[in-house]
């Protein structure tokens, strides 16, 4: 594994609540009252908005309420949602550990690409990922995990040998979005899935904490 894609939300960041905020807010703001519990609203974290609610408020994908709901979420989060997370513990001794290795990383996020940029700037971890591939702003383009893991390889010029490129994220949909575009994958725990929904999904690998990621980069 020389090449990596990471998810962010769950992943590099706990950006639980932000986005918890930025939800309340949106259904606050477009249906006066919040239908879901935080159990519930806690598993939108990872796709994108669009695709959570055609899953869970059984809305169609053409339907102007998931714009006016996007519209609202947006108003919170680009002034105060995307600010507030907190890096997972261990992830830039990880990293540390991969650029000494020689090994590329790359972000691929269903969040906003701006959103994104913003983040690995704030971070300072410009000096250890290549390049940020994500949504599009208002989720148009590159709605699901699969689009943009594609987005990104057709972005690099990286070889797409299955063993040269691996994508690891907490959710089945970074899972399944590998797999769909031929790529092996690793699934953490210590995001917003677990060890069930990943192992559902086929990960072919499943680590708990960050250097485990390094060591199965050096590995394999």
């Amino acid at each position: 594994m020389n090449n990596l894609f990471f998810d962010l939300d769950g992943t590099i960041i706990n950006s639980e609540k932000g986005i918890m905020k930025s939800l309340k807010y949106m259904y606050e703001h477009t249906l006066g009252y919040i239908p879901h519990d935080d159990k519930t609203l806690h598993a939108f974290i990872g796709p994108t908005i669009g695709a959570s609610l055609q899953k869970y408020d059984h809305v169609k994908p053409d339907d102007p309420y998931i714009n006016q709901s996007l519209n609202a979420f947006r108003e919170y989060y680009q002034e105060e949602g995307w600010e507030e997370y907190t890096v997972f513990d261990g992830i830039y001794d990880m990293m540390e550990s991969l650029k000494q290795a020689d090994k590329e990383i790359f972000v691929a996020t269903s969040k906003p690409e701006i959103f994104a940029k913003q983040i690995i700037d704030q971070l300072n971890m410009k000096q250890y990922v290549r390049h940020v591939f994500g949504a599009a702003e208002d989720e148009s383009i590159r709605s699901l995990k699969e689009d943009v893991i594609s987005y990104g390889i057709e972005k690099t010029s990286v070889d797409l040998d299955p063993n040269n490129l691996v994508m690891v994220g907490d959710r089945s949909s970074d899972i399944v979005g590998a797999h769909k575009n031929n790529l092996k994958a690793i699934g953490v725990t210590y995001g917003f899935g677990d060890y069930a929904e990943l192992k559902k999904a086929d990960s072919e690998w499943i680590v708990n904490e960050p250097q485990e990621i390094a060591k199965l980069a050096m590995e394999n």
